[in-house]
Protein backbone atom coordinates (compact mmCIF):
# COMPACT_ATOMS: atom_id res chain seq x y z
CA UNK A 1 0.00 0.00 0.00
CA UNK A 2 1.34 3.42 -0.95
CA UNK A 3 2.13 6.23 1.45
CA UNK A 4 -0.63 8.26 -0.22
CA UNK A 5 -3.16 5.50 0.47
CA UNK A 6 -2.11 5.45 4.13
CA UNK A 7 -2.76 9.19 4.37
CA UNK A 8 -6.15 8.92 2.63
CA UNK A 9 -7.17 5.97 4.81
CA UNK A 10 -6.28 7.90 7.96
CA UNK A 11 -8.32 10.91 6.88
CA UNK A 12 -11.36 8.87 5.79
CA UNK A 13 -11.45 6.88 9.02
CA UNK A 14 -11.13 10.06 11.10
CA UNK A 15 -13.44 12.40 9.19
CA UNK A 16 -15.82 10.35 7.01
CA UNK A 17 -16.58 7.09 8.80
CA UNK A 18 -19.57 7.44 11.11
CA UNK A 19 -19.53 6.28 14.69
CA UNK A 20 -21.82 3.41 15.71
CA UNK A 21 -25.37 4.69 16.01
CA UNK A 22 -24.58 8.04 14.38
CA UNK A 23 -27.44 9.01 12.06
CA UNK A 24 -26.98 9.94 8.40
CA UNK A 25 -27.99 13.58 7.97
CA UNK A 26 -28.44 14.28 4.26
CA UNK A 27 -27.83 18.03 4.36
CA UNK A 28 -24.73 17.62 6.52
CA UNK A 29 -23.18 14.93 4.31
CA UNK A 30 -23.88 16.90 1.14
CA UNK A 31 -22.33 20.04 2.62
CA UNK A 32 -19.21 18.15 3.71
CA UNK A 33 -18.79 16.68 0.23
CA UNK A 34 -19.21 20.07 -1.44
CA UNK A 35 -16.53 21.54 0.83
CA UNK A 36 -14.13 18.70 0.09
CA UNK A 37 -14.74 18.96 -3.67
CA UNK A 38 -14.17 22.72 -3.56
CA UNK A 39 -10.86 22.27 -1.77
CA UNK A 40 -9.55 19.56 -4.08
CA UNK A 41 -9.91 20.63 -7.69
CA UNK A 42 -7.00 19.27 -9.71
CA UNK A 43 -6.43 20.76 -13.13
CA UNK A 44 -7.89 18.91 -16.08
CA UNK A 45 -5.37 16.66 -17.84
CA UNK A 46 -3.72 18.20 -20.86
CA UNK A 47 -5.93 17.92 -23.93
CA UNK A 48 -9.17 17.33 -21.99
CA UNK A 49 -12.02 19.87 -22.10
CA UNK A 50 -15.08 20.10 -19.86
CA UNK A 51 -18.38 21.21 -21.37
CA UNK A 52 -21.66 21.32 -19.40
CA UNK A 53 -24.90 20.42 -21.16
CA UNK A 54 -28.49 21.12 -20.15
CA UNK A 55 -31.34 18.72 -19.51
CA UNK A 56 -33.70 18.05 -22.40
CA UNK A 57 -37.31 18.33 -21.17
CA UNK A 58 -38.59 16.87 -24.43
CA UNK A 59 -36.85 13.53 -23.94
CA UNK A 60 -36.41 13.57 -20.16
CA UNK A 61 -32.64 13.30 -20.53
CA UNK A 62 -30.87 14.90 -17.54
CA UNK A 63 -28.11 17.47 -17.75
CA UNK A 64 -24.48 16.80 -17.04
CA UNK A 65 -21.10 17.51 -18.53
CA UNK A 66 -18.84 16.09 -21.22
CA UNK A 67 -15.15 15.60 -20.57
CA UNK A 68 -13.42 14.83 -23.84
CA UNK A 69 -10.23 14.78 -25.85
CA UNK A 70 -10.24 16.45 -29.26
CA UNK A 71 -10.79 13.24 -31.24
CA UNK A 72 -12.47 10.70 -28.96
CA UNK A 73 -12.42 7.06 -29.96
CA UNK A 74 -15.68 6.12 -28.19
CA UNK A 75 -18.19 7.34 -25.60
CA UNK A 76 -18.15 6.39 -21.91
CA UNK A 77 -21.38 7.03 -20.00
CA UNK A 78 -20.40 7.62 -16.36
CA UNK A 79 -22.78 7.34 -13.40
CA UNK A 80 -21.29 8.65 -10.16
CA UNK A 81 -21.66 7.12 -6.73
CA UNK A 82 -22.82 8.67 -3.49
CA UNK A 83 -25.44 6.33 -2.06
CA UNK A 84 -28.07 7.83 -4.41
CA UNK A 85 -28.30 10.87 -2.12
CA UNK A 86 -25.04 12.82 -2.27
CA UNK A 87 -22.04 13.65 -4.53
CA UNK A 88 -22.30 15.66 -7.73
CA UNK A 89 -20.48 16.50 -10.95
CA UNK A 90 -17.76 18.37 -9.03
CA UNK A 91 -16.92 15.41 -6.80
CA UNK A 92 -16.37 13.06 -9.75
CA UNK A 93 -14.93 15.44 -12.33
CA UNK A 94 -11.31 14.41 -11.55
CA UNK A 95 -11.88 10.71 -12.25
CA UNK A 96 -14.04 11.39 -15.31
CA UNK A 97 -11.39 13.73 -16.72
CA UNK A 98 -8.64 11.19 -16.08
CA UNK A 99 -10.66 8.45 -17.80
CA UNK A 100 -11.17 10.74 -20.79
CA UNK A 101 -7.41 11.30 -20.92
CA UNK A 102 -6.35 7.68 -20.42
CA UNK A 103 -8.91 6.21 -22.82
CA UNK A 104 -8.70 9.03 -25.40
CA UNK A 105 -12.46 9.23 -25.27
CA UNK A 106 -15.39 11.44 -24.32
CA UNK A 107 -16.94 10.83 -20.94
CA UNK A 108 -20.58 11.82 -20.51
CA UNK A 109 -21.07 12.42 -16.78
CA UNK A 110 -24.78 12.26 -15.95
CA UNK A 111 -26.23 14.56 -13.31
CA UNK A 112 -29.05 12.24 -12.28
CA UNK A 113 -31.59 13.23 -9.63
CA UNK A 114 -30.91 12.35 -6.01
CA UNK A 115 -32.93 10.89 -3.17
CA UNK A 116 -34.64 11.51 -0.83
CA UNK A 117 -36.17 14.33 -2.89
CA UNK A 118 -36.28 12.02 -5.91
CA UNK A 119 -36.45 8.36 -4.82
CA UNK A 120 -36.52 5.31 -7.10
CA UNK A 121 -37.06 5.22 -10.06
CA UNK A 122 -35.80 8.78 -10.68
CA UNK A 123 -32.09 7.89 -10.93
CA UNK A 124 -32.79 4.92 -13.18
CA UNK A 125 -35.12 6.94 -15.40
CA UNK A 126 -32.40 9.57 -15.79
CA UNK A 127 -29.67 7.02 -16.54
CA UNK A 128 -31.78 5.24 -19.15
CA UNK A 129 -32.82 8.57 -20.72
CA UNK A 130 -29.15 9.57 -20.95
CA UNK A 131 -28.33 6.28 -22.70
CA UNK A 132 -31.26 6.69 -25.09
CA UNK A 133 -30.01 10.20 -25.87
CA UNK A 134 -26.62 8.84 -26.91
CA UNK A 135 -28.29 6.36 -29.25
CA UNK A 136 -30.61 9.04 -30.62
CA UNK A 137 -27.69 11.33 -31.48
CA UNK A 138 -26.32 8.59 -33.70
CA UNK A 139 -23.70 7.01 -31.45
CA UNK A 140 -23.74 3.25 -32.15
CA UNK A 141 -24.15 1.04 -29.11
CA UNK A 142 -20.94 -0.83 -29.94
CA UNK A 143 -19.04 2.48 -29.59
CA UNK A 144 -20.46 3.10 -26.09
CA UNK A 145 -19.35 1.77 -22.71
CA UNK A 146 -20.86 2.45 -19.31
CA UNK A 147 -19.12 2.93 -15.97
CA UNK A 148 -19.97 3.78 -12.40
CA UNK A 149 -18.77 3.62 -8.83
CA UNK A 150 -20.63 2.45 -5.71
CA UNK A 151 -24.30 3.38 -6.14
CA UNK A 152 -23.42 4.51 -9.65
CA UNK A 153 -22.07 1.04 -10.36
CA UNK A 154 -25.34 -0.52 -9.28
CA UNK A 155 -27.20 2.09 -11.32
CA UNK A 156 -25.10 1.25 -14.38
CA UNK A 157 -26.13 -2.40 -14.06
CA UNK A 158 -29.78 -1.46 -13.53
CA UNK A 159 -29.58 0.74 -16.63
CA UNK A 160 -28.26 -2.22 -18.63
CA UNK A 161 -31.11 -4.43 -17.42
CA UNK A 162 -33.70 -1.77 -18.24
CA UNK A 163 -32.18 -1.12 -21.67
CA UNK A 164 -32.10 -4.83 -22.48
CA UNK A 165 -35.71 -5.30 -21.40
CA UNK A 166 -36.72 -2.28 -23.50
CA UNK A 167 -35.18 -3.90 -26.57
CA UNK A 168 -32.36 -1.36 -26.89
CA UNK A 169 -28.93 -2.39 -28.21
CA UNK A 170 -26.49 -2.68 -25.33
CA UNK A 171 -23.12 -0.98 -24.94
CA UNK A 172 -19.92 -2.91 -25.43
CA UNK A 173 -18.79 -3.11 -21.80
CA UNK A 174 -19.32 -2.00 -18.21
CA UNK A 175 -16.55 -0.85 -15.87
CA UNK A 176 -17.58 -0.92 -12.20
CA UNK A 177 -15.77 0.33 -9.10
CA UNK A 178 -17.04 -1.17 -5.82
CA UNK A 179 -20.61 -1.43 -7.15
CA UNK A 180 -23.51 -1.42 -4.70
CA UNK A 181 -25.57 -4.26 -6.12
CA UNK A 182 -27.68 -5.41 -3.14
CA UNK A 183 -29.88 -2.80 -1.46
CA UNK A 184 -31.38 -5.58 0.66
CA UNK A 185 -28.02 -5.44 2.44
CA UNK A 186 -27.50 -9.19 2.85
CA UNK A 187 -23.77 -9.38 2.08
CA UNK A 188 -21.66 -11.04 4.75
CA UNK A 189 -18.90 -8.42 4.49
CA UNK A 190 -21.29 -5.76 5.78
CA UNK A 191 -20.55 -7.42 9.13
CA UNK A 192 -17.09 -8.94 8.72
CA UNK A 193 -15.49 -5.81 7.17
CA UNK A 194 -17.28 -3.13 9.16
CA UNK A 195 -14.13 -2.38 11.20
CA UNK A 196 -11.58 -2.72 8.38
CA UNK A 197 -13.54 -0.43 6.04
CA UNK A 198 -12.18 3.11 6.50
CA UNK A 199 -15.30 4.83 5.11
CA UNK A 200 -18.47 3.00 6.16
CA UNK A 201 -20.05 0.84 8.80
CA UNK A 202 -22.12 -1.97 7.36
CA UNK A 203 -25.14 -1.42 9.58
CA UNK A 204 -25.53 2.15 8.35
CA UNK A 205 -26.12 1.21 4.72
CA UNK A 206 -29.66 0.13 5.52
CA UNK A 207 -30.38 3.71 6.56
CA UNK A 208 -29.02 4.98 3.26
CA UNK A 209 -31.17 2.53 1.28
CA UNK A 210 -34.32 4.01 2.82
CA UNK A 211 -33.60 7.36 1.17
CA UNK A 212 -33.63 5.81 -2.29
CA UNK A 213 -36.11 2.96 -1.89
CA UNK A 214 -38.83 4.98 -0.17
CA UNK A 215 -40.68 1.75 0.59
CA UNK A 216 -39.85 0.03 -2.71
CA UNK A 217 -38.93 -3.67 -2.71
CA UNK A 218 -35.14 -3.92 -2.22
CA UNK A 219 -35.12 -7.24 -4.11
CA UNK A 220 -36.28 -5.57 -7.32
CA UNK A 221 -33.40 -6.12 -9.80
CA UNK A 222 -33.75 -2.53 -10.96
CA UNK A 223 -32.53 -1.39 -7.54
CA UNK A 224 -30.52 -4.51 -6.64
CA UNK A 225 -29.12 -5.95 -9.89
CA UNK A 226 -27.59 -8.84 -7.96
CA UNK A 227 -31.06 -10.45 -7.96
CA UNK A 228 -31.69 -9.95 -11.67
CA UNK A 229 -31.43 -12.14 -14.75
CA UNK A 230 -28.09 -10.96 -16.10
CA UNK A 231 -28.19 -12.92 -19.36
CA UNK A 232 -27.26 -10.92 -22.41
CA UNK A 233 -25.34 -8.19 -20.57
CA UNK A 234 -22.01 -7.01 -22.00
CA UNK A 235 -18.72 -8.02 -20.46
CA UNK A 236 -17.98 -6.62 -16.99
CA UNK A 237 -14.84 -5.58 -15.15
CA UNK A 238 -15.35 -5.13 -11.41
CA UNK A 239 -12.87 -3.54 -8.99
CA UNK A 240 -13.27 -3.91 -5.22
CA UNK A 241 -11.25 -3.62 -2.03
CA UNK A 242 -10.78 -6.73 0.07
CA UNK A 243 -11.38 -4.63 3.18
CA UNK A 244 -14.58 -2.76 2.28
CA UNK A 245 -18.06 -3.57 3.54
CA UNK A 246 -19.41 -3.86 -0.02
CA UNK A 247 -16.90 -6.53 -1.04
CA UNK A 248 -19.59 -9.22 -1.13
CA UNK A 249 -21.67 -7.09 -3.49
CA UNK A 250 -18.85 -7.40 -6.03
CA UNK A 251 -17.93 -11.04 -5.48
CA UNK A 252 -21.53 -12.21 -5.65
CA UNK A 253 -22.21 -10.07 -8.72
CA UNK A 254 -19.31 -11.63 -10.62
CA UNK A 255 -20.41 -15.12 -9.59
CA UNK A 256 -23.98 -14.40 -10.73
CA UNK A 257 -22.82 -12.91 -14.02
CA UNK A 258 -20.71 -15.95 -14.81
CA UNK A 259 -23.62 -18.27 -13.97
CA UNK A 260 -25.70 -16.35 -16.51
CA UNK A 261 -23.06 -16.65 -19.21
CA UNK A 262 -21.70 -13.10 -18.91
CA UNK A 263 -17.96 -12.54 -19.17
CA UNK A 264 -16.93 -10.97 -15.87
CA UNK A 265 -13.57 -10.13 -14.32
CA UNK A 266 -13.03 -9.35 -10.64
CA UNK A 267 -9.97 -7.35 -9.59
CA UNK A 268 -9.36 -7.16 -5.83
CA UNK A 269 -6.89 -5.01 -3.90
CA UNK A 270 -6.12 -5.08 -0.17
CA UNK A 271 -6.28 -2.22 2.36
CA UNK A 272 -7.68 0.37 -0.03
CA UNK A 273 -10.80 2.48 0.55
CA UNK A 274 -14.14 1.95 -1.10
CA UNK A 275 -14.06 3.30 -4.71
CA UNK A 276 -10.34 4.12 -4.46
CA UNK A 277 -10.05 4.79 -8.24
CA UNK A 278 -11.92 8.09 -7.79
CA UNK A 279 -9.12 9.33 -5.49
CA UNK A 280 -6.96 10.23 -8.45
CA UNK A 281 -3.88 11.21 -6.41
CA UNK A 282 -3.48 7.56 -5.35
CA UNK A 283 -0.88 5.52 -7.29
CA UNK A 284 -3.26 2.58 -6.90
CA UNK A 285 -6.02 4.62 -8.56
CA UNK A 286 -3.89 5.25 -11.63
CA UNK A 287 -3.00 1.56 -11.84
CA UNK A 288 -6.66 0.50 -11.61
CA UNK A 289 -7.82 3.13 -14.09
CA UNK A 290 -5.24 1.89 -16.58
CA UNK A 291 -6.54 -1.65 -16.10
CA UNK A 292 -10.01 -0.29 -16.75
CA UNK A 293 -8.77 1.53 -19.84
CA UNK A 294 -7.20 -1.61 -21.30
CA UNK A 295 -10.39 -3.57 -20.60
CA UNK A 296 -12.60 -0.96 -22.25
CA UNK A 297 -10.46 -0.53 -25.33
CA UNK A 298 -10.24 -4.28 -25.86
CA UNK A 299 -14.00 -4.67 -25.41
CA UNK A 300 -14.65 -1.82 -27.85
CA UNK A 301 -12.24 -3.36 -30.36
CA UNK A 302 -13.96 -6.74 -30.10
CA UNK A 303 -17.39 -5.15 -30.45
CA UNK A 304 -16.29 -3.22 -33.53
CA UNK A 305 -14.82 -6.35 -35.06
CA UNK A 306 -18.03 -8.26 -34.42
CA UNK A 307 -20.08 -5.55 -36.16
CA UNK A 308 -17.83 -4.98 -39.15
CA UNK A 309 -16.27 -8.46 -39.46
CA UNK A 310 -13.11 -6.61 -40.45
CA UNK A 311 -9.96 -5.23 -38.90
CA UNK A 312 -10.44 -2.32 -36.52
CA UNK A 313 -9.01 1.14 -37.14
CA UNK A 314 -5.80 1.36 -35.07
CA UNK A 315 -6.54 4.93 -33.99
CA UNK A 316 -9.74 3.85 -32.28
CA UNK A 317 -8.69 0.54 -30.76
CA UNK A 318 -4.95 0.32 -30.39
CA UNK A 319 -4.07 -0.18 -26.72
CA UNK A 320 -1.82 2.57 -25.40
CA UNK A 321 1.59 1.25 -24.43
CA UNK A 322 2.94 2.69 -21.18
CA UNK A 323 6.63 2.53 -20.44
CA UNK A 324 6.95 0.91 -17.01
CA UNK A 325 7.96 3.57 -14.48
CA UNK A 326 11.27 3.24 -12.72
CA UNK A 327 11.43 2.78 -8.96
CA UNK A 328 12.52 6.42 -8.39
CA UNK A 329 9.57 7.56 -10.51
CA UNK A 330 7.16 5.40 -8.47
CA UNK A 331 8.52 6.75 -5.19
CA UNK A 332 8.38 10.34 -6.44
CA UNK A 333 4.78 9.90 -7.62
CA UNK A 334 3.76 8.42 -4.27
CA UNK A 335 5.43 11.24 -2.33
CA UNK A 336 3.74 13.83 -4.57
CA UNK A 337 0.37 12.16 -4.05
CA UNK A 338 0.88 12.02 -0.29
CA UNK A 339 1.87 15.69 -0.25
CA UNK A 340 -1.25 16.59 -2.24
CA UNK A 341 -3.44 14.58 0.11
CA UNK A 342 -1.86 16.16 3.17
CA UNK A 343 -2.28 19.64 1.70
CA UNK A 344 -5.96 18.99 1.05
CA UNK A 345 -6.42 17.67 4.59
CA UNK A 346 -4.59 20.66 6.05
CA UNK A 347 -6.91 23.07 4.25
CA UNK A 348 -9.96 21.11 5.38
CA UNK A 349 -8.75 21.06 8.97
CA UNK A 350 -8.05 24.79 8.95
CA UNK A 351 -11.39 25.59 7.33
CA UNK A 352 -9.69 27.88 4.86
CA UNK A 353 -11.58 29.00 1.76
CA UNK A 354 -10.37 27.50 -1.46
CA UNK A 355 -9.21 29.85 -4.20
CA UNK A 356 -11.74 30.67 -6.87
CA UNK A 357 -11.93 28.10 -9.63
CA UNK A 358 -12.84 28.96 -13.21
CA UNK A 359 -16.06 27.58 -14.62
CA UNK A 360 -15.92 24.29 -16.58
CA UNK A 361 -16.28 26.25 -19.83
CA UNK A 362 -13.12 28.16 -19.00
CA UNK A 363 -11.07 25.12 -17.94
CA UNK A 364 -9.51 24.44 -21.32
CA UNK A 365 -6.00 23.06 -21.71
Amino acid sequence: MSLTASVINFYLRRKVKRKPGQALVVAEIRADMRKLSARHRPKLPKGVSCTPYAADPATGAPGGEVLSVAEPGFTLLYLRGGGYFFCDLDSHRPVCALLAHLCRTRVVAVDYRLAPEHPFPAALDDALAAYRALLAEGTPAHRIAIAGDSAGGGLALACLLAARDAGLPLPAAALLFSPWTDLACTGSTLRTNTESDVMFRGEQLAEATAFYLNGHDPLDPLVSPLYGDLRGLPRLQVHASQHEVLLADSTRLVDAARRHGVWAELLLRPRLPHVWPIFVMLPEAMASLKQGRDFLLQALADAQAAVTAASVEPSATELPVDSPPSMPELVAADLAGAAEALATIAVAEAGEAAPAEPSPEARQP
